[in-house]
């Protein structure tokens, strides 16, 4: 059975939305849940994860306790299950499961919808082959799908049905006095299959070259297996970077506007694959939006959005990072915090949510 910390609201039509990462800590979920809350009553199924519970007024948030056999895809399924024998939903917004096409299966008559925010990123070929036939075979039960870029939905083979449903970020207070004398970078995200390592090698070769006597940080943020956090620490100590490469575990979404007021380049680096080249970055988004550069790696996702005065896209080698730093130090004189969350304006959450998310919703429902 469900636990569950709810405020009522008045929005008049009833939403489900079914989530295997705890409330508050999948971003794009978390801010549906908070502009949607004027139009629709929803109640957000998630796992305890035994992380910090977090409340928007108006959201019901049941929280599954003990997944069924240790499977917490299941048992968000079999308490979904229960929730809509019990109770009337006009629709239900499913992040996708391996197990996803059993719930539309049983109640094929409630509309649902399957968001599918990212393809497989696994680096094996047999992984990723099942893991996106998995994704395929539960998309074929769906008449309506979310995904996040037109192309990922190409290629999943699911544009004919898939509804783009972007990334975005909420627009910050920008540094009034930015700073251009220091190299302050920032990387925040997860660690996994991201090489992360070839950042850091990057860096220490940019001052082998000359820049020694430029102050520098680098913060990378995020979670990882320990091989990982190993490898950048590795990389640090061998480029005699020291203490100026720091590792943080997780930082709360409320407590990152004044982390990134700290730094003046974000970066965004994910291998040059197949898999990678339409998967956009929230993290982008959310470093333009708060007046940042960007180092990008060069894929698709990110020439849509980065542009030579907001950024600079690179190759996923440590040489291609190097280079990067060169031309975003260049860069640092006539950056413009403003400009570059201009750039970026259409892309806020709240944008995203009313004049997207919304009306495709509600022109589903019942």
């Amino acid at each position: 059975m469900a636990e569950s910390n709810f405020e009522r609201g008045a929005a008049q039509r009833q939403l489900l939305v079914v989530s295997f990462e705890q409330f508050g800590y999948h971003t794009d979920s978390y801010e549906y849940c908070r502009y949607l809350g004027q139009r629709f009553r929803i109640t957000y199924l998630c796992p305890d994860q035994g992380l910090p519970r977090k409340n928007v007024a108006g959201v019901e948030v049941l929280y599954r306790e003990r997944p069924p056999f240790g499977k917490v895809e299941l048992g968000l399924l079999i308490e979904g299950n229960r929730l809509l024998r019990c109770r009337h939903f006009d629709v239900v917004f499913l992040r996708r499961t391996k197990f996803s096409f059993l719930l539309r299966l049983r109640h094929w008559r409630t509309p649902m919808v399957l968001d599918i925010r990212s393809g497989s990123i696994e680096e094996s070929w047999l992984r990723r082959t099942i893991e996106n036939g998995l994704l395929r075979a539960n998309s074929a039960f769906f008449s309506n799908i979310t995904v996040i870029s037109t192309g990922l939905a190409q290629q999943l083979g699911l544009s004919r049905r898939a509804h783009v449903l972007p990334l975005g970020a909420d627009r910050q207070p920008v540094a009034a006095e930015p700073c251009r004398n220091e190299l302050r970078l920032v990387y925040v995200g997860t660690f996994k299959n991201r090489r992360l390592e070839r950042t850091v090698e990057g860096l220490g070769e940019f001052f082998r070259r000359g820049a020694a006597g430029l102050p520098v940080c680098y913060t990378l943020v995020g979670f990882g297996s320990e091989e990982e956090r190993t490898a950048i620490r590795s990389a640090a100590v061998a480029m005699g970077l020291g203490d100026r490469v720091q590792l943080r575990g997780r930082v709360d979404r409320e407590d990152l506007p004044a982390m990134f007021a700290e730094h003046n380049i974000g970066v965004a680096f994910t291998p040059q694959v197949p898999w990678f080249e339409h998967q956009p970055s929230t993290k982008v988004f959310e470093y333009l939006q708060n007046g940042l550069l960007c180092i990008a790696t060069d894929n698709e996702a990110n020439r849509e959005v980065i542009s030579p005065t907001s950024g600079v896209l690179v190759s996923d080698t440590a040489e291609g990072f190097r280079i990067g730093l060169e031309e975003a130090v260049a860069k640092l004189r006539d950056w413009s915090p403003e400009e570059n969350a201009e750039s970026v304006c259409s892309h806020t959450w709240e944008t995203i949510v009313i004049e997207n998310l919304a009306p495709y919703l509600e022109a589903i429902s019942t």
